[in-house]
């Protein structure tokens, strides 16, 4: 018998091999979780930087620039009348008559009210029957005097009793005068019952009506806290007051061109030049500033006393400097300066010698660089200061 055979094996089953998008799957999660592993870290890594003192400055500061100002200087001001007076009577008393109005137009010397006279004519009267009772005091003393004199020649009587008929007649004489000026004044009294105006102008105001008792404690007043006496307000002519920053002071001269602009008319200019500047400064709110008042050219009659006006001064470009905005110009212990970025994002004062201004932006002569960043706004994060 022979051996038995052996049957021949079964071929191997294929080995699966895994696809790429089944290892994707895979390894997706740690991929994720890598991810948000970084983003955590580098949050973690922020607020560590936070810490430190590496805040965002971008918000509260600027950089200082190179550049030329603009030939103008702005100020702020108003229109008021080149000449203004309160006028009013030089006796106290009752107003009578009023001639005038707000917005009339009168000449020098033009009646503006009358006064009530009160006892004046009595008073006139009285003085007129002294005088009359004087003149014969003085009519019988010097007819004593003519029937004296030609006895004195004859030696009747002495020379003393001649010089007492002479003395009475010279005290007559001089009291008939009195009484005369005395009555004369009366005149100038009942005269000044008129007032009138002092110069040509307009009737800018009225204060007071016929009924009034007005003071003479103000006449001529050029006070507008005086008009409680005053019957009116008389101007002349219109200007324009303008506050000008010491800063800018020196950009200015007589016969500077300027335009002005009010707030009732805003697209409108009106053609100026400086007539005067004021030689002492006025300091409000430990600002000093100077008056700079301003002839217009051509007034345009819808101009009112009062209106609130811009002003710009025509001054010429000036030289490249380094510009910061004016609102980052403070001052420490009385030196003018800028709050630069310093440790931990903290603003450090840094002096600097401050040139002119245009309003918006003031030039730094010395102290600061172009390029320097520096706060326009303090930081919430900023220390307390002290100025």
């Amino acid at each position: 018998m022979g051996a038995p055979t052996t049957p021949p094996l079964a071929p191997a089953p294929p080995i699966a091999l895994p696809t790429r998008r089944a290892a994707w799957r895979r390894w997706r999660p740690w991929l994720l979780l890598a991810v948000v592993a970084a983003l955590l870290a580098g949050l973690g890594l922020w607020q560590r930087q936070q810490k430190a003192g590496g805040r965002d400055v971008t918000p509260y500061t600027v950089l200082a620039q190179s550049g030329e100002l603009p030939g103008v200087v702005t100020a702020a001001g108003e229109l008021d009348a080149v000449e203004r007076v309160n006028v009013s009577p030089k006796r106290q008393g009752l107003i009578e008559q009023l001639f005038v109005d707000e917005g009339d137009t009168v000449k020098a010397g033009q009646a503006i009210a009358r006064m009530d006279a009160g006892d004046l004519r009595d008073r006139a009267q009285e003085l007129a029957a002294n005088i009359r009772s004087a003149e014969a005091e003085l009519e019988r003393s010097a007819s004593e005097l003519r029937r004296n004199e030609p006895l004195y020649r004859q030696g009747a009587i002495s020379f003393n009793d001649l010089n007492r008929f002479r003395a009475d007649e010279k005290v007559k004489r001089m009291a008939v005068n009195a009484a005369r000026q005395r009555l004369e004044q009366r005149y100038v009294e009942k005269e000044e019952l008129i007032v009138r105006a002092p110069f040509d102008g307009v009737i800018s105001q009225r204060f007071a009506n016929p009924g009034a008792f007005v003071t003479p404690t103000t006449t001529a007043s050029a006070s507008a806290g005086a008009t409680s006496s005053s019957i009116v307000e008389l101007s002349q002519g219109l200007e324009v007051l303008a506050k000008v920053p010491e800063s800018d002071l020196g950009r200015l001269r007589l016969g500077m061109p300027a335009s002005v602009r009010v707030d009732a008319f805003p697209d409108r200019r009106f053609a100026a030049r400086v007539r005067q500047i004021a030689p002492r400064a006025v300091k409000t709110n430990n600002v000093t500033s100077f008056e700079v008042k301003l002839e217009l050219v051509d007034p345009a009659p819808e101009l009112r006393i009062g209106m609130t006006a811009d002003v710009d001064f025509q001054t010429g470009r000036l030289q490249a400097r380094t510009l910061v905005p004016t609102v980052a110009v403070v001052t420490e212990e009385g030196k003018p300066g800028v709050l630069l970025v310093g440790k931990e994002s903290q603003p450090t004062f840094r002096p600097v010698e401050l040139g002119v201004s245009s309003g918006r932006n003031t030039q730094i002569l010395s102290g600061l660089e172009p390029g320097s960043r520096v706060f326009i706004d303090l930081p919430p994060w900023a220390k307390k200061r002290k100025n």
